[in-house]
């Protein structure tokens, strides 16, 4: 008994406690697929800037190119000093980046937050995955999507004027953005 609870009893909890922290970084599945880059935003670009808030507080300058092949994406301090740099074709899915500090972006997660947040709903529900599902809400002042995965709310993104803001709830982050420059 002694040896139970001095020695197996500990081993059990840690294993119980590192189960726990396997389930808690679980990266759920995508729920909707990369799409190509609409006609309405081939040849456009955005100054932005983000404020993350979760796991890492992070503020930067974002700034994105989009043609009909690529969309390229480079972060700066706002003292202009860039950070990342992330080009992702749209055809392939393949993504090419350089951190210019050691700053590591995840670049398809950048990806699929953007389109969430800014591709047209028709083009977002044609994508969508199996028992996923995305609907928009329309009032006055402000528009809001939201995201569902099996009826579960996982992703709310509402946009206010110059401002959207992106919640994830499965992940928990929260991504602020403010367009700052259209061109």
């Amino acid at each position: 008994m002694r040896l139970f609870k001095h020695t197996l009893l500990p081993l059990c909890v840690l294993l119980i406690a590192g189960c726990q922290q396997m389930i808690a970084h679980h990266v759920p599945t995508p729920m909707f697929n990369f799409m190509p880059v609409p006609a309405q935003l081939n040849e456009q670009g955005w100054l932005e800037r983000f404020q993350f808030s979760g796991i890492v507080e992070e503020s930067m300058l974002v700034s994105t190119e989009f043609t009909t092949s690529s969309i390229k994406v480079v972060a700066l301090t706002f003292e202009g000093v860039p950070l990342t740099q992330l080009q992702f074709d749209t055809q392939t899915h393949e993504l090419t980046s350089s951190n210019t500090l050691g700053v590591e972006l995840d670049g398809k997660k950048i990806i699929y937050d953007m389109q969430s947040a800014f591709w047209p709903l028709a083009m977002l529900e044609q994508n969508m995955h199996v028992d996923n599902q995305v609907i928009e809400l329309d009032k006055p002042t402000q528009r809001t999507r939201q995201f569902y995965r099996s009826n579960t709310l996982v992703r709310e993104i509402t946009y206010n004027g110059a401002f959207t803001l992106l919640t994830e709830y499965e992940q928990n982050y929260r991504l602020k953005i403010e367009r700052l420059e259209e061109y």
